[in-house]
Parts: C-alpha cells; structure tokens; sequence
C-alpha cells in the first residue's frame, strides 16, 4: 500500500483487523515512469517490485505504541502552538518597552508568571513586582529587573498580553490532559514488565517536563534496561523513542541499519575523484529526537562526545558535529536494546588524551618515514 497523506491510515487498519500483514511504502521509492501514472498501473508497479522484493516496509507501531506515538506528536505540536503566544507575549512587553526577556530566563516561569499577571491586574510599582520573583532573582538581579519594568504601560498592549496569555494557558492546560492520557497509556504497557531498579540517577528536564507519576520508573519497567547511561538521555527523550519506535529495535539488522533510517548516516558525496557539495538531508523524527540530545551535550566539559561534537564543530560546522554527535547516541541506543550493552562514560579527559596519544603516534610514524627524528621539549 502507498502512504499517501492520511488516507491510508482508515483502510491500513482496517486491512489489519481483517488479519491482512500490510506493507506500506513510501511513494518517493515506488515511482512510476514517467507518463504512466493511473491508479491500475501504480497499483501493478507496486505489485511488481514488491515481488522482486525491491520494497521497504514503512515502521508502523501496532496497539497501544501507535496511541502513545500519536499523543506524543500532539503534545509537541500543541507546545509549538503554545510557543507562538509566549513570542506574541514577549512581542506586547516590549511595545511597552518592559525588558523582562533580558534579565530572567524565561516569562513563563514561576516569576516571569508572577509579574505578568500583577501587571494585567494594574500594578506598576516595580519594587512590588520585583518581590513577586524567586529569591535568586532578587539577590543577583534586583535592580536589572526594576530598570526592565520601567516602561510605558499602554492599554492595547495590556489588552494583547492578556489575550496572549489566557491562550497560553489554555495550551498548557491542555498539554496536562494530554499528560494524564498518556499516564494511563504507559500503565497498560507497563502490565506484565518486571520490575528494573534504576542503576544512574535521573536527569532533569527543564523544559516541557511530562507531568507524569512515576515517570523514571514506568520508563525502566517497560525498557527492561536504563537508557539514562547514555548521556543527554532524559524521562523525556526516553518517553518520545518509546512512542516513535518501541522497544523492538530487531528489525534493524545492524546499527548501521539504524542509523541509516534516522537519516543520520553520514554522506557519500564522491564520484571517482570528484567531491561534489550536496545538501545535507534532513532526519526523521527519531533522528531529531538524537539530535536535540546531542544539542544538550554542546556545551558539557565532562562528557566525551561533548568534546566530540566541540571537536568536529571547528573543521566541519555546527550542523555537521551536531549530526556526528547523535548518530553516536543512537548507536548505543541501539547496541543497549538489542544486545543489552552498557554505554561506560570515558569522560571529557581521557577521551583527550585519547586524541593526543593518535596525534604523537601519527607524527613518529610520519618522522620515521623522513627518516627524522622526534625529541620531546
């Protein structure tokens, strides 16, 4: 079956409650030649290569994976939504000249939160405002904060940072709901798991943080292993593989299987002796997923593929090291489900003096074919 938009999806399930074993395909890899595009001869193509066994089979979750994905790529797109109403809250302060952005962190925290509503609610002394905030705040930012908050309190502007406002929450209200959904969801897959004690302490998750009971623990039941050894491995990166992909990774032959299907395979731009530029492709879902990890470990001093990616970053770009840096995450994602193989972080140092030991062995290898000598400083 060819997975054209959503149409697919009624009679790809109800092929399968019929007991029908279903191959849906990508069209971009089943195309026609040109000038022969009928329903009957795309319908016989596909019959064609299918039997010469030229088609792959697109992942498809089955039971309650399939829910789990679907409540997972709801919530992210219901915080996409809700970010475009903090940028239009973040819009109405600065009409008025209110830097708020430029002295906290975020103004949907507790404190940002705080001075907002005593805002809307006609407060303008700066020094009232400023004991809404969180004691870190008026220890180090006290008079950054009073000078932010001096500025020109328009009437329409207020009207649209209330607006603005009331919809985010709206947005985060929903994001619970969601949350409470998928708690019930990760209870049923849970069933019948053993009980896996968690071996590395949890890591916390500073945005978006799935307000789940138990989260950690679900996780590690349904996992059967602790991904949090990976480093940058979070609840809630954990949560989204599990929604994108499963626990069964035994479809994928090998991790370069993987890899490849996370779009994180490095290219093959060379022809004979010609290197032509190409674009870099862009990744699945799960591939974004290793992405945003190796984001967070940019800027980590104690973590190997930190200085990895910190490495790759100066000869190739941020793009290429970020890239670099999450197909080895997903690497030993793949080895820790399938083969129960334990990521052993090296460290930041070790993994240094790694290098320095490669590059010493290089330049007596390249003295001794020109016949020099190395003496050591």
């Amino acid at each position: 079956m060819e997975a054209t938009g959503v149409y697919w999806i009624a009679l790809h399930e109800l092929l399968e409650q019929a007991g029908f074993c279903v191959c849906l395909v990508n069209p971009k890899e089943v195309k026609q030649v040109k000038g022969r595009k009928t329903d009957v001869a795309d319908a016989c193509w596909m019959q064609k290569m299918f039997s010469a066994g030229l088609v792959r089979q697109s992942y498809i979750p089955a039971g309650r994976l399939k829910e789990l994905r679907m409540l997972m790529r709801k919530r992210e797109d219901i915080i996409s939504m809700g970010s475009s109403y903090v940028n239009k809250m973040q819009k109405a302060l600065e009409l008025m000249n209110i830097k708020l952005t430029e002295v906290i962190s975020q103004i949907t925290g507790v404190s940002g939160i705080r001075m907002i509503e005593a805002i809307l609610r006609g407060e303008r002394d700066g020094k009232v405002l400023l004991s809404l905030c969180h004691k870190s705040i008026k220890d180090k930012k006290a008079d950054e904060v009073l000078m932010a908050l001096e500025g020109n309190y328009n009437e329409s502007w207020l009207f649209l940072l209330e607006q603005n406002l009331k919809l985010w929450k709206i947005h985060e209200q929903q994001i619970l709901i969601v949350d409470q959904r998928m708690e019930v969801l990760l209870s049923f897959l849970e069933q019948g798991s053993s009980f896996v004690a968690p071996v590395h302490k949890e890591k916390p998750v500073r945005h978006h943080k799935p307000m789940i009971k138990d989260l950690n623990q679900k996780l590690l039941n349904i996992y059967g292993v602790d991904a949090g050894c990976l480093p940058g491995v979070t609840n809630y990166s954990m949560l989204k593989l599990l929604g994108e992909t499963g626990t069964d990774l035994s479809r994928f032959p090998t991790e370069k299987h993987y890899v490849s299907w996370c779009g994180l395979s490095p290219g093959h731009n060379q022809s004979g002796s010609r290197s032509r530029k190409a674009k870099m492709k862009n990744s699945s879902r799960v591939g974004q997923i290793f992405r945003e990890i190796a984001q967070s470990l940019l800027n980590s001093k104690h973590i190997a593929i930190g200085t990895f990616i910190r490495r790759i970053r100066t000869r190739k770009g941020p793009a290429i090291a970020i890239k670099a840096g999450a197909r080895k995450i997903a690497i030993a994602f793949y080895n820790l489900l399938t083969k129960g193989t334990a990521y052993l972080e090296q460290g930041a140092a070790k993994y240094e003096q790694q290098l320095k030991q490669r590059e010493q062995q290089y330049l007596l290898k390249l003295a001794t074919k020109h016949n020099l000598k190395l003496v050591e400083i």
